[in-house]
């Protein structure tokens, strides 16, 4: 019976192990790109200060307009079909892929992942918003409901 609890035990700490892991890759993944996290602190300092940055908000268009809002002048781009879009504006996206960009969503899951599809189509000025809109929140930042 003991030899069962350690092999189940061991079972699980592997099964711990790996979903802590995949819930980390995307994010391991835009590092190892070198595409930095930054605080919505210093989002909202840079825009404050004057700083043209395109934030990309890569929820749902439900979530975009619901109850967390979204950034005022944010573009939304859903995660799920960004590489679908992005293939779709075609050379209208050119000028845009040296700009600073911003990618965020609700908690930060989706625009590592999304960072890096724009990383791989050309765009190289990108830093993602940790704690995405929940933060934004949390800070008392401001936010818009409706585009």
């Amino acid at each position: 019976m003991e030899q069962f609890e350690t092999d189940t035990f061991k079972i699980v700490l592997i099964g711990v192990m790996v979903i802590v892991f995949l819930r980390f890759l995307p994010r391991i993944k835009a590092k190892l790109l070198g595409i930095p996290f930054v605080t919505a602190a210093d989002v909202k300092r840079r825009m404050d200060a004057g700083e043209e940055l395109l934030v990309i908000d890569v929820r749902t268009a439900g979530e975009f307009t619901g109850n967390l809002g979204h950034i005022q002048g944010a573009l939304n781009l859903d995660a799920n079909a960004l590489d679908a879009k992005l293939k779709e504006l075609g050379e209208q996206i050119e000028p845009y892929k040296s700009e600073p960009i911003v990618v965020t969503c609700r908690t930060e899951n989706r625009s590592p992942g999304a960072a890096r599809v724009l990383f791989q189509n050309g765009f190289k000025n990108l830093m993602i918003m940790g704690g995405g809109m929940s933060g934004w929140n949390r800070a008392g930042y401001p936010v818009a409901y409706k585009t």
